[in-house]
Order: structure tokens, then sequence, then C-alpha cells
């Protein structure tokens, strides 16, 4: 979660008006102008299944001087970054984070005027003797596209495979040297340190081997709002917020989304184990036998096959059958999406609850990670943020299974 301050999160359940964003350009550790950048519009989304998040953002220069020609100019691509800072009504402030300029495209506008010019002489041009055109500058608007600092991470590929070095780095430590340069590392509550093995080998992506390192720990990294590489935990967190609906609330509106794609219910896994120097095909297979996704029941049957030439046993075979089965089990969520009052200091992978609205005047609270959000301008102001959020099926059906649907 963003920090933010008591005075301001109080505000963002009340009743509050004028939230905005202010944007101010960077150019090589310097402020490229004063003031901020007059922005007409913008939109910022978040998604834990990328590794970089991307902001739109419309520009207006009245006096044209903005406008990018130069790699190197405060709003070109060869290194500018955006503070972006989202401002609650009349209250404080978020900072929301850096971004990468990635993509800059200004529209110039320009307009004529004939000016006298005593003796002035126009030849093969329709403009008059003793008259001069010149061209004014009428406004320029630049469309900018750009990423969080995980951008500059992803270009600067690993040179030549690398492996740890030191007598003992950790995961944090390695994430650490491999961000030098790029973005300083910390870690949020939950995170847990261990040390890395010395043989590991990194090669190419170096973002990757960023986010490999965290999965190692069960924990991803994202961009926070000071512009810094933050490692946060996978596992399940005590919720950050909780939505609901009301004169005090936040909450708009809430839906949810079912697919049938991936559900899984026999799970078949082939190898090849050897016999007397003859091979031999071994087939493990494991079956869900209760619940929605029962073999034996509506859903019907519905395989997932695996091969592997490292399956070399019949025990192997069944034991890596068991752990698809175990592993579709325990992955089984439900995508929330909610419509809710803005609320900057929120970030993907934090955990919220959701008071969701049913039948009989009852409301049922989930709780969940957020997969991913968005927030967009309105006019001169922010519109409703919105969120996916990923509930534990398991979770929901103990929530839903003790509310009365009528």
């Amino acid at each position: 979660m963003r920090f933010i301050d008591e005075n301001t999160a109080n505000a963002l359940t009340g009743s509050r008006a004028g939230d905005l964003i202010r944007v101010y350009a960077w150019y090589g550790g310097k402020l490229s102008f004063p003031d901020p950048l007059k922005v007409t519009s913008w939109s910022i989304n978040w998604d834990r299944s990328r590794q970089v998040s991307q902001m739109n953002v419309t520009i207006v220069d009245e006096s044209g001087k903005q406008a990018p020609w130069l790699l190197e100019d405060p709003l070109g691509v060869g290194g500018a970054e955006l503070q972006v800072i989202y401002q609650v009504g009349s209250a404080g402030y978020v900072n929301l984070g850096w971004y990468r300029i990635t993509q800059s495209e200004p529209d110039d506008q320009w307009r004529s005027y004939l000016i006298d010019e005593k003796g002035r002489i126009n030849p093969n041009t329709p403009i008059p003797k003793d008259k001069r055109l010149v061209s004014v500058p009428g406004g320029t608007v630049v469309q900018i596209t750009a990423q969080d600092r995980g951008r500059n991470a992803q270009s600067y590929r690993l040179l030549a495979p690398e492996s740890p070095p030191g007598s003992s780095p950790t995961i944090v430590s390695e994430i650490q040297r491999l961000m030098d340069g790029i973005a300083p590392v910390v870690t949020t509550s939950g995170v847990v340190d261990r040390a890395v093995n010395k043989s590991l080998v990194y090669q190419d992506d170096r973002l990757n081997a960023v986010q490999d390192l965290a999965r190692r720990i069960l924990c991803d990294v994202r961009f926070n709002g000071d512009g810094q590489c933050e490692i946060y935990p996978l596992t399940a967190q005590s919720p950050v917020w909780t939505v609901r609906g009301g004169p005090e609330g936040a909450l708009v509106r809430v839906n949810r989304s079912q697919s049938l794609d991936g559900l899984y219910n026999i799970f078949v896994v082939e190898g090849t184990a050897t016999n007397g120097g003859r091979s031999i095909p071994v087939t493990g297979i494991s079956q869900i036998s209760t619940g929605p996704l029962s073999v034996n029941g509506p859903h019907g049957r519905v395989p997932k096959f695996y091969s592997s030439p490292m399956i070399s046993t019949q025990a192997e075979a069944d034991a890596y059958a068991q752990t698809m089965m175990s592993t579709q089990l325990a992955g089984l969520t439900t995508d929330l999406k909610v419509e809710c009052l803005p609320n900057p200091a929120i970030q993907q992978g934090d955990w919220v609850t959701i008071a969701s609205p049913i039948v009989n005047g009852q409301e049922a609270l989930l709780s969940g990670s957020v997969k991913t959000m968005d927030l967009r301008s309105a006019g001169s102001t922010v519109g409703p943020m919105a969120l996916t959020v990923e509930c534990s099926y398991t979770d929901v059906q103990t929530v839903m299974g003790g509310v009365n649907r009528g």
C-alpha cells in the first residue's frame, strides 16, 4: 500500500470533490519545469500479471515550448521521467509513482498572419508585395505513453550470464544488486528473506531474474509511489482497506465473473520407464471426486494432459498427477469486478475486503488480492476506480454458504 497520512485517508470515505493528479517532468535527476505540466486527460493501469505498469497522458502547452524534438528534451524519450502525485480533494496527496516516457507525439498548432514589410518581394508565391507571412505558435498537444521503472530494468538486459557473488548472498540482497542504479529496493511486511543458491545462473532478462528470485520466497515485485522496487508477499495478508457502500462508503458496484476454461478434473501424466533395456510408457491419473468439479457430477469430465521425459517411474507419474490436482484445487478463484471511489494508496497485490451486497439486505465480506487496478480522469477530476479482486474459491464457498441468498 502506498503511503497515505491519516488525515488524507479519512478524506477518502467522506464527500470530496476536485481530486486531480499533478505531473512533473524530470530529466537527469533535475526538475525540468518549476510548475506541473498542464494535463487534460490521463489513465494509469496496474496489472499483477504484467511486470510493468503504464500511464497515458495528454499534455497541453499553449506556448509550444515543451514540444519535444530531441531525445534529451524534457518530454522526449531519452531518459525523461514523469513524477505523478495524486491530490485528494482539499486534503493531502499520495505519490503514485515515477514513469519513464516511452513514446511522445506532439501535435503543434500554428497561426499564420500577413504583416506589412515595405520593399519585400515574394516571387512565385501568392503573397502580395510589401507583405510577409509569419507563423505564430498556437500551442501544442503532446500525447505521452510512460511506463514505471520496471521498463528500465527490462531494457537493461544482462550483458553476460551471472551467478550470485559474495560469501552469503540472500534473495533480497541479490535483487538489490540486480536493481542497483535502476531503483532502490525495499520490502513490505510479511517478506521473509533467505539464502540464495550460489549455483543459480541468470541470463538475458534482468527483470525476469528479479521476479524469479522473488517467487522463490513466495513474493513478487512492484514499483511504489516513490519509484522504489518493492518486494511484497503473494501469500494471504491482512486486508488494508474495506470497501462497502452507504453514505460514508466507497463502493459503487460489485460484480463477478466465471469461466469454464481451465476447470479440469482429471489429470493425466505420461512418462517413460526403462525395464530390461526396453522403454515402457507409464501413466499416472488423479481425479477430483468431490465438490462442484467432481468427475461424477454435472460438470462432466475434463482431462488435462502432461508429458515429460523427466517422468521415469510409475511413482513419479502418480505423484505429479496428484500435484497437478492439488494445484488446481488450491488455485480456484473468483474474480470480483469492483467499481468504487478512488483510493490512490491501493496497489496491485494489496489485500482488500469487499462488502458485497446480496439479497435480503445482507452483505458478504469477501477478502482477496488486488489483481488489476485502473485510475483515469473524468473531465477535470478523477473517475471511479476499477478493481479486480481475486478471492479464493474456498473462501467464497465458506462465506456464501453462511448467508441466506433466498
